[in-house]
Parts: structure tokens; sequence; C-alpha cells
């Protein structure tokens, strides 16, 4: 698909984490655009290349700084090394030692590499970072992905009632967090 060997800055069993492309903005903007990812992402915007290239420049000049505000990586499938999806910590804060997470599978979905590439993504920010909690937001008919938050070591928190518009109507949000004390299994750690 990408024909661009990708530059894996961590990789796991079946995943593997890069740094955002620009050569991949079209594929990101179609991703953002699939129904099964806009209705999880509540995004409500189109897609195009040119705004994901915004997106990916920003979120690389943000990834960058000596205290990043965020960390932005492409998901790859290692039985083939093919892009899936993006995996992303945000609104980092030094501070408090916590951060948002977030993804977005635009390819094979339900196979169990979301999980895995929330794990790496968590390792990273727990282990590179020094970040000491994580939290996330989903929209609570999406169980499948609560599932995989949980196997990943998200626990809930707490529920937001009709604090988001998704589908047309208005659904819960279920709040979710990860902290490094409860994180097993590193790659990363000393």
């Amino acid at each position: 698909m990408s024909g661009i060997e990708p530059d894996l800055v961590l990789t796991g069993e079946r995943v593997g984490l890069g740094p955002l492309r620009r050569d991949l903005a079209e594929t990101y903007g179609r991703w953002v655009n699939d129904p099964g990812v806009r209705f999880g992402l509540e995004h409500l915007g189109l897609a195009t290349r040119e705004t994901e290239e915004t997106w990916v420049d920003d979120a690389v000049k943000s990834g960058s700084e000596k205290e990043p505000g965020s960390a932005n990586f492409t998901v790859y499938d290692l039985s083939d090394r093919e892009p899936i999806g993006t995996a992303s910590l945000f609104e980092i804060s030094y501070m408090h030692s916590s951060g948002n997470f977030g993804i977005a599978l635009g390819e094979r979905r339900n196979q169990g590499l979301g999980r895995e590439a929330t794990r790496l993504t968590l390792d990273w920010g727990f282990h590179v970072l020094g970040l000491q909690n994580v939290l996330l937001e989903a929209l609570a008919w999406n169980t499948a992905a609560i599932r995989a938050y949980e196997n990943a070591g998200f626990r809930r928190i707490g529920t937001r009632r009709k604090a988001a518009m998704s589908r047309g109507e208005h659904s819960d949000v279920v709040l979710m967090d990860a902290v490094r004390a409860d994180f097993k299994g590193s790659l990363l750690a000393p």
C-alpha cells in the first residue's frame, strides 16, 4: 500500500509504532472519513489530504518539542508492515504527569491489533514521557473498543451521561484511565 519501509520506534508482537508521515496524509483522511472511524472519533468534518497534511505538520511539531505536547504514531501491522491506523497521546501535562489517549484504526479492526497498539502507546507514555496517568473517553455504545481498552490496561472511572452526539443520537461517554503503577509487561522500562 504505502511502498515505503516504516521507521518503527517501538514494536510489539503484532504491531509497531512509527512517526506520522506526511506521505500518508491521504490515507489518514480516508480512515477519518470511514463511518466506522468517524463515529468513534466524534469527527463531523470531512478530512482531505490537505487537512491531514496540516494535522501531521502540527502533530509532528508538537511531538518534537523538548517537552512534547503530544506523541502521535502511525500504527503498522508487522505481518506486512502496512499502516493500519494512528494512536496518540495528547494534552500532555508534565506538571501533572498526565495526558489523554486516542486511537483510530482505519484498517483491520477487531483483530486485537488495537489492543496491542494501545499498550505500546501507554508504554511510551509511561516510560519515555514519564506520565503517571493517561485518560481516555470512549462512547458507551462502542463496547468492542471499551473491552479492548480494558484488556490493554485501562479501567473505567466514570460516565458522563449524554455527553456526546454520535450517530445522530446523544451517547454516554465512558471515562477510563490507566496508571503507570498498574502497567505490567513494559518493553521500555529499565
